[in-house]
This record gives C-alpha cells, sequence and structure tokens, in this order.
C-alpha cells in the first residue's frame, strides 16, 4: 500500500475511495471498504482511503482523544484489508478552513481522481461540517463521480463506532472491544529490561515500551503474546504494581512455559478477556498465590479458545 502524506500531484489511476478518520480500522470501517473493494475490482479501479491526522477534535476542541491504534498501525490495518492507497491529511486550523465545496473540487477531483467515493450516512466534512452527502451527490453529477452510502454496523443491536470501542478498552471490556474490532486489541511496542522481580519471584515478565495511547483499565488479563511468527499463551498486567509501591503505569507480560532472553524484541500483546482488578497485597507470599491462581483461570480461557 502507498501512504501519501498532502497530496500535491493528480493520482493517474482513477480511483474509488472512503473518508474518515478509520481510528482502529472496526467492522463498520471493514463493510466500506469491503464494498469499495469489490466495485473497485469490477471497474479496475484502484482503492483509496483518505484519513486524517491529528484527530479534528483535537485540533478543533483540544479534546485530547487517545487513538485506539497511532497512525502507524492504522496503516497496517488498513494495508491488511488490501487497500491500494491511503491520502493523509495534515489536519489543522488552516485546513479546516477550507470550504466543502473547493475540498470536493480541488482534492477529491482535481488530485485524487475519484470516480466513485463510499461514505457512511453521518459524513460531514469542510469547513463548519458544511458538506454532507447531498452535496457529494450534487457535485458528483458536475465532476462526473458517483457517491454510494453505505449503512451502519451493529452488533447485537449496538452500534459499532471507534468511540464505542474507545470506552469499552477503557472499561476493560475487552471482549466487547474485540466484538467490534473483528479482532482483539492490540498493544504493540519493545521489550524493555525492568527489575527483573517477576523473574526472582519465578513469573519472569517482559515490560513493554510502546507508543500506543490507550490502554485498558488496570487489570490483569488474558493475552496473547506475539513475538515475530510466533503465538503465545500469557496472562497481562496493566497497572502500577501497587504491592511494591509504584505508581507509573506499567504493562507486564507473562508468557506462559517460556524463558528465552527477549529483551528489545518486538512484543504483540493481545488482549482476550481480563481476569480480575489490579489489588495491593499484604506481602510477596500472597501475590505469588493470586499470579498461580490467574495463571489457572488463563489456561482455562485458553483451553476453550485452541
Amino acid at each position: 500500500m502507498k501512504v501519501i502524506f498532502d497530496p500535491t500531484e493528480k493520482i493517474s489511476d482513477p480511483t474509488c475511495a472512503t473518508i474518515g478518520i478509520f481510528d482502529g480500522v472496526h467492522l463498520g470501517h471493514k463493510s466500506i471498504i469491503n464494498q469499495m473493494r469489490e466495485v473497485a475490482r469490477k471497474k479496475k479501479f484502484a482503492t483509496c482511503v483518505i484519513t486524517f491526522f491529528p484527530h479534528p477534535q483535537t485540533v478543533l476542541r483540544g479534546i485530547e482523544m487517545p487513538l485506539i491504534v497511532p497512525l502507524k498501525e492504522r496503516f497496517r490495518l488498513l494495508e491488511k484489508k488490501g487497500v491500494d492507497l491511503t491520502i493523509c491529511f495534515n489536519f489543522t486550523r488552516a485546513f479546516s478552513k477550507i470550504s466543502a465545496k473547493d475540498f470536493v473540487k480541488d482534492y477529491l477531483v482535481e488530485k485524487l481522481n475519484i470516480k466513485t467515493i463510499f461514505v457512511g450516512p453521518d459524513l460531514f466534512f469542510g469547513r463548519n461540517r458544511e458538506g454532507d452527502i447531498e452535496l457529494l451527490e450534487t457535485m458528483g453529477k458536475s465532476f462526473d463521480f458517483e457517491t454510494k452510502t453505505i449503512g451502519p454496523v451493529y452488533f447485537e443491536e449496538e452500534l459499532i463506532s471507534s468511540t464505542a470501542i474507545r470506552k469499552s478498552i477503557e472499561k476493560g471490556n475487552v471482549k466487547k472491544a474485540a466484538n467490534f474490532l473483528g479482532e482483539c486489541f492490540s498493544i504493540e511496542g519493545k521489550i524493555k529490561e525492568g527489575e527483573r522481580r517477576g523473574r526472582k519471584l519465578g513469573f519472569p515478565t517482559a515490560n513493554l515500551d510502546t507508543d500506543w495511547e490507550l490502554f485498558p483499565k488496570k487489570g490483569v488479563y488474558v493475552t496473547w503474546a506475539n513475538i515475530e511468527d510466533k503465538r503465545f499463551k500469557s496472562i497481562t498486567n496493566v497497572g502500577v504494581r501497587p504491592t511494591f509501591g509504584k505508581n507509573k503505569l506499567l504493562i507486564e507480560t507473562h508468557i506462559l512455559d517460556f524463558n528465552d532472553e527477549i529483551y528489545g524484541d518486538t512484543l504483540r500483546v493481545s488482549f482476550i478477556d481480563r481476569i480480575r482488578d489490579e489489588k495491593r497485597f499484604e506481602n510477596v507470599d500472597v501475590l505469588m498465590g493470586q499470579i498461580s491462581s490467574d495463571v489457572k483461570k488463563a489456561e482455562k480461557v485458553f483451553s476453550g479458545l485452541i
């Protein structure tokens, strides 16, 4: 997949495109992309996703909104869905002042060579959110492109959205997040060397150094630990290790039946289910007993997955 930031030249191939933030690339996003790809295949057009960074809410309203995944992960997920081209606009206050009509004419038509655009029913764009589906349909008649509106996607009668997924993760409901995403919520980073306290206790942990912004609620989770092309059963603690008087948020993964040295390796932690809240224990012995219990609970979860 080719990624272009703030395009200045016209895309030569005609495109089928869709537009949005696509944070998390959830099942609603995937539905639009699937239908876009189907039309593009029949017409021999390139598929194009138009997205923005930073999040418009952060720029316009000053809302610190942690993204479900970093921008680089958004690109990886879009490429995984078979998208040919992603256009990423740097969203600034100046960019937000471009009129909807100018955005359609100067960017969608002149630079991105759009022939079909796929949008959700609640699309608004351009200065003061003046652009909508009706505007696209009207301008499409003049500039020879078609607008297709794709309906929302639901899971058990609840609308799938990035906002709902974000809230589920923050509440620790990673199973619900996985149902909306179509796969487990994951965090990736490098394994850094810690205090080796877990190894001394008989439960060595991989400490994750990551640029992810969104983390599940503090607690212990059943997880997959993905290292290179191998997947291992694991449990992960998201928290501050209160038993040892710490207050810095850590992501510590204990990989079951595993003792290799992996400092500096890339680790992707995929969250399957939540076991319990983070707790402060009276002493190390009580903590070790609880970890043993956590491992047993995790094994039961894995026995239903494998």
